[in-house]
């Protein structure tokens, strides 16, 4: 049943997501990092196997950084997030993860790659899709469309303002590059990047959440 629920879940995800603090920090912190390094001149300037590897490399740091992001987001609604129930929802669902987005990874490059809009589609329709997977659900994309269609007005609302939010964040990065250059500018651009992504994972958690509650469901990973 959708319900037509439109509390502000982005205002409420900025208050509980700094009980993930101990996670969000070093995650953010080491992602931007290895970014910066990744865009450094002797990585950029050769064309052959170093540039290879640091867009490997820092591809596979946002993919790590993104899911422990994620699983943070699942444990704010119990109060203060620990290290030790992040590690465990990661490590108790790695497998799934690496399977499902990949296949998640190639369906939004190839809607970006055919014309933007499509991709946007892609995460939009897609937006608890990481969460039910770390969450442990046998069937994540399920409880992902559940979720949708429970918390209609609420995912349709944290999406629009979610997608202005890092539209704004997109042009301001522009000009942050361009005034800064790398490796100076990933500093800023993936600071604020990376608290912005906590913050809509937050949002998009607590919707999955009540979605659960309201759907009848338990979590695997309470």
């Amino acid at each position: 049943m959708t319900t037509f629920d439109i509390r502000p879940s982005l205002a409420s995800a900025f208050v509980r997501m700094w009980r993930a603090w101990r996670i969000l920090v070093p995650v953010i912190l080491v992602n931007l990092s290895i970014q910066a390094i990744t865009v450094w001149a002797p990585f950029t300037y050769d064309t052959g196997l170093w540039a290879f590897g640091s867009a490997l490399v820092s591809g596979l740091a946002l993919w790590i950084a993104f899911a422990f992001v994620c699983a943070a987001a699942l444990a704010v609604s119990h109060g203060p997030v620990r290290w030790s129930s992040v590690l465990r929802s990661v490590r108790n669902n790695v497998l799934r993860y690496v399977v499902w987005s990949l296949v998640w990874g190639v369906a939004v490059a190839v809607g970006l790659a055919l014309f933007v809009l499509p991709g946007i589609i892609v995460l939009f329709l897609t937006p608890f899709l990481a969460l039910a997977i770390l969450d442990g659900q046998p069937n994540p994309l399920k409880s992902n469309l559940r979720a949708i269609r429970t918390r209609f007005w609420r995912w349709l609302i944290t999406c629009a303002l979610a997608l202005l939010v890092l539209t704004i964040a997109w042009f301001a990065s522009g000009f942050v590059v361009f005034f800064l250059r790398p490796p100076l500018a990933t500093v800023p651009v993936w600071l604020v990047g990376g608290w912005l992504v906590a913050w809509f994972m937050t949002a998009f958690a607590m919707i999955y959440r009540s979605s659960a509650a309201l759907g009848g469901s338990t979590s695997a990973q309470a």
